[in-house]
């Protein structure tokens, strides 16, 4: 079942807390098993440091 309906435990944001800014927001969506726009929008929503990276292949 995906997770795009799942309301945000106290886990996941207690993990997005210590994350955030210390991850880009790609491997923390990763990591909590979501979207990279959901993630966003909730470290947005409680005032949390963002590091938004856009990784681009070596050539």
């Amino acid at each position: 079942m995906g997770r795009w309906k799942q309301s945000w435990s106290e886990q996941d944001l207690s993990k997005l807390k210590t994350l955030a800014g210390t991850k880009p927001i790609a491997v923390i969506a990763k990591e909590l098993g979501r979207t990279t726009g959901t993630v966003l929008a909730k470290a947005i929503e409680q005032k949390l440091p963002v590091i938004h990276r856009i990784e681009r292949p070596a050539r």
